[in-house]
Parts: structure tokens; sequence; C-alpha cells
């Protein structure tokens, strides 16, 4: 092969493997892919759930042990409704640790696709050494900086995104600067051989730990899509209304309503792979 097509290869190749990281990373729970949304951030605490939002009222709900207070002002609801708040409370708090869980999960995925990467492609022992401490710290910093937004007592779609994208993106960048100064500083000296071995040996191990490390996270959040439509479920049951007389909608069904009913599709996917 050509110098030149080694290059080739070799650059293609950090890319599919770098591809294979950035598919893991973007795994991750996303209402709406279940048909449902909201755009609420929720905080659980042992003194009961609020919802909180900017913009079209109500911007905040408060539940805990059936009493319900809307935007400060406590809201009368029936013994039926009193219950069905108490379930609702209950399911948030048992969902909201499991997403965080998988948020968490997507993380370490793309982490590990990557410390595989600069391992094996990193040039010498002590570069590899080096680039695979450097994402250690990388990892820490991004796991700290979800913890300090979304755990098993808080969720915020948008805290979501920026705690994985941003970290794992940066982190892709700079693993792929290092590897590119690392493919033309073998090709001057000589070892452009070895680590296009070292290439080919790891498009094929990488697609295939993270496929299968992604497909079971996969199968983790669509487990989630039928509690989030038991969710929407107990909203409309609810007989309550607002001040202004609308009901109280924490989920939005986005699903296209012509021909079929709003309530079915909960097993639709949870996941999104960009």
């Amino acid at each position: 092969m050509s110098r030149h097509g080694t290059v080739a290869a070799l650059v293609i190749t950090i890319a599919l493997a770098l591809g294979a990281q950035a598919q893991a990373a973007e795994v991750h729970v996303r209402g709406d892919q279940c048909g449902y949304a909201s755009n609420y951030d929720v905080r659980v605490t042992p003194a009961g759930i609020d919802f909180s939002r900017h913009g079209t009222p109500p911007n905040d709900v408060f539940m805990h042990d059936g009493a319900l207070r809307v935007d400060g002002k406590p809201v009368a609801v029936s013994a039926e409704d009193a219950a069905r708040l108490r379930r609702y409370e209950a399911d948030m708090r048992s969902l909201l640790p499991e997403m965080a869980g998988i948020a968490h999960e997507a993380v370490g995925i793309a982490f590990d696709a990557l410390d595989t990467v600069a391992a094996t492609l990193g040039g010498s022992q002590h570069r590899r050494d080096a680039l695979v401490r450097q994402l250690n710290q990388s990892r820490v910093a991004a796991l700290r900086g979800m913890d300090a937004s979304i755990d098993a007592a808080h969720w915020s779609q948008q805290d979501f995104a920026d705690a994985i994208d941003q970290p794992i993106e940066q982190a892709s960048n700079q693993l792929a600067g290092a590897l590119t100064r690392s493919v033309l500083w073998s090709l001057f000296t000589g070892r452009a051989s070895e680590l296009e071995a070292r290439a080919d040996s790891i498009d094929a191990s990488v697609d295939k730990a993270m496929q299968a490390r992604s497909g079971r996270l996969e199968a983790r959040a669509k487990a989630l899509c039928p509690r989030l439509a038991e969710l929407d479920e107990l909203q409309q049951q609810f007989r309550f209304r607002l001040a202004g007389g609308q009901p109280l909608q924490l989920l939005m069904d986005n699903r296209d309503r012509k021909g079929k009913d709003s309530q079915s599709g909960a097993g639709d996917a949870a996941v999104a792979t960009r």
C-alpha cells in the first residue's frame, strides 16, 4: 500500500472507531421516543415532588401524599384523585433512579470505547497510557458534572443532554487530534504498518462490544415506555381542574393521533441513537 493509501486507511479507521463510541454515547432516554415528552424539570425530596418550568403557567407543581399545590396555591382534590396523585408520586420516585442509571451507563459506554481506541492507536506505550489517563480524568469530570445536574432525585432533559453530549464531544475531539498526530508520526518513523495492524484489529472489536452494550442499554431504556404510559393514563384520570379550568398535564402525548388511540404505543422505543 502506498503512503497516501496508508494515511487514508488509518484516518478512516480512526473515524470509524470514534464513530462507534459516538453511537454508544448517544443512546439515551428520551420520553418523546415513547410518544411522550415533558418540559418540566423534576426534583424529588422526602417532602414531595416538584415539577418546575419557565414560561406558560403552571410553572410550579408540587405533590406529596395525595396533596397538590400549583404555583403556590393548594388545589382541592377528591379522595380518588388523592389516590391517583399518590400513585403518580410513587411512580416518579421509582422512575428517576432508573433514568439516572441509564444516563451513567451511556457515559460509561462512550468512555470505555474511547479508552479502547486510545490504548490501541495512541502511539507509543507511554503516549497510550497518557491518553488513557487523560480520558479517565475526563470521565470523572463528566460523571461529576452529571451528578450535579441529574441523579435519582433530579431530572432535566436539557441538563441530561448537556451533561452527556458536551464532555464526550470534547474528549472525542481531543482524542481525534492526538490520534491524527500519532498517525503522522508513525509514517515519519516507518511504523505505519504496525499502526495499521492495530487499526485493523480495532474495527471489529470496538464495534462488536459497543453494539452489544448499546443494545442492552436500549432494551433497558425501552422498558421505561410502559411506565411513562401509565403516568399519562393517571394524569388523564385526574378529575380536578386548575384555576383556568384546564387539566393538569405534566406529560404531553406527542404521537400522531390520526386513526389511533392516544394511549397506545407504550412499547415504542424509549431511546434515541442519533
